[in-house]
């Protein structure tokens, strides 16, 4: 009982002292993310999507959202950096706060995408990583060859057949 009671006591004062958690929201814009429809792959020019939207608290409740909407007159753009490699893109809104953007990356690896969504009177960053990967060899080029070696020596095969007799 002593255990109960030691625990009900310390919980009510953890209650007390730690002050109650809150969304980091407050009116503006965010950047949503980066978003793709293929997996990013050296050398080939990939097509992504960034979203930007207007979030709205509840008066007097920071954290509470109340509404977002999109956001349709951005400039935003991207960054990619690897090493010493970069690459800047700008994005065109597509619809409904969703822009799109082209990049044709040269190395695999981890990159960092640093983008911005800005106007007059915003100004809002998202970094984050994403992942380049080398293209992948179907091994048709290496069956082709192989083909292409093994009729070879059968025409050769029967050439010498055919000669002997």
């Amino acid at each position: 009982m002593k255990v109960l009671y030691s625990f009900l006591c310390l919980f009510l004062v953890w209650m007390m002292t730690i002050p109650p958690a809150e969304a980091d929201i407050e009116n503006g814009w965010y950047i949503t993310g980066i978003s793709y429809e293929k997996q990013f792959i050296v050398g080939t020019e990939s097509l992504f999507y960034v979203g930007v939207v207007d979030a709205k608290t509840k008066t007097g409740q920071i954290g509470a959202l109340d509404s977002t909407s999109p956001v349709t007159g951005a400039v935003v753009s991207a960054v990619f950096t690897k090493d010493q490699e970069r690459k800047e893109v700008s994005l065109t809104h597509d619809q409904n706060g969703e822009y799109k953007g082209r990049v044709l990356l040269s190395e695999s690896g981890e990159w960092k995408v640093s983008i911005k969504a800005t106007d007059d009177h915003h100004d809002t960053l998202l970094s984050t990583a994403i992942k380049v990967t080398e293209p992948e060899s179907n091994g048709y080029t290496f069956f082709i060859i192989l083909l292409g070696i093994a009729t070879i020596a059968v025409v050769i095969f029967i050439f010498k057949v055919r000669r002997s007799r």
